[in-house]
């Protein structure tokens, strides 16, 4: 799995977990929150149904993803899906089955759902689902058209990629930690503004990492020797800055 391109196209998305099995469910959940930007559980249907809407309504959209499990107490899966198919048609939904559930994958491919995980889930085969429709959703979302391009110039050597997610020096890619890339998808997006260290601190949230100020300090330090001398200013007391000195690409 190419967790940088999965990444790419998750990093934005949302998804509903639903399951009443506990530890798959919390097994998933840990998955989850390091590459979507939302992660939201439930234990049985009739919960995930109201979350869903109420998640529509608090923000108009849907979310993007649901993976449920088709065997749930009150309302399993096959009822939540048909529900929320009625809701929104395009809802992209992956159902986790067992080997004996033939019957039911019918009627949920019936109702429009194509893609199922069987039991016990393999995390290639499932990560591999979540790209497959990852790609198809965020052009979905992107619109055809944009103000800048994915590649920010850093200086005459040095890009940044945030569509591939590649720092390069001389088109040649500079490995970055897990953690050095999600903060260079903060400071590559805020490009020429102040980041403060609560807004890198809840970004780093968003994928399921607690972070201090000291501990950014440490991760700025060792950033900036893969990057131009003098790319990242420091704001004492407050935060960080990206220096982009020439625009985008168009």
């Amino acid at each position: 799995m190419n967790y940088k391109k999965l990444l790419s196209k998750t990093k934005k998305l949302s998804i509903l977990l639903v399951d009443d099995y506990k530890y798959l469910r919390n097994d998933l959940q840990s998955i989850f929150e390091d590459i979507f930007q939302i992660v939201i559980v439930a234990d049985n249907g009739n919960s995930a149904l109201e979350i869903y809407q109420n998640y529509f309504d608090e923000n108009q959209k849907y979310i993007d993803i649901i993976l449920t499990d088709i065997e749930m107490p009150q309302m399993n899966g096959i009822e939540l899906s048909e529900k929320i198919l009625q809701i929104n048609r395009d809802q992209e939904i992956i159902v986790i089955s067992a080997y004996t559930d033939t019957k039911h994958l019918i009627k949920l491919i019936n109702l429009g759902v194509a893609q199922f995980i069987t039991k016990p889930i393999e995390t290639d085969i499932l990560l591999n689902t979540i790209l497959d429709i990852s790609s198809k959703i965020e052009p979905r979302d992107s619109g055809s058209t944009t103000e800048k391009s994915d590649i920010l110039i850093l200086d005459d050597n040095y890009t940044w990629d945030s569509e591939k997610l590649i720092l390069a020096k001389d088109d040649d890619e500079i490995p970055l930690t897990r953690h050095e890339l999600i903060l260079m998808l903060l400071l590559g997006e805020r490009a020429n503004s102040i980041s403060t260290n609560k807004i890198i601190m809840n970004h780093f949230y968003d994928y399921g990492i607690n972070i201090n100020e000291e501990n950014i300090r440490k991760l700025i330090f060792k950033f900036r020797k893969k990057i131009p001398k003098e790319s990242i200013d420091t704001i004492y007391g407050i935060g960080y800055k990206l220096l982009a000195p020439r625009p985008f690409k168009t």
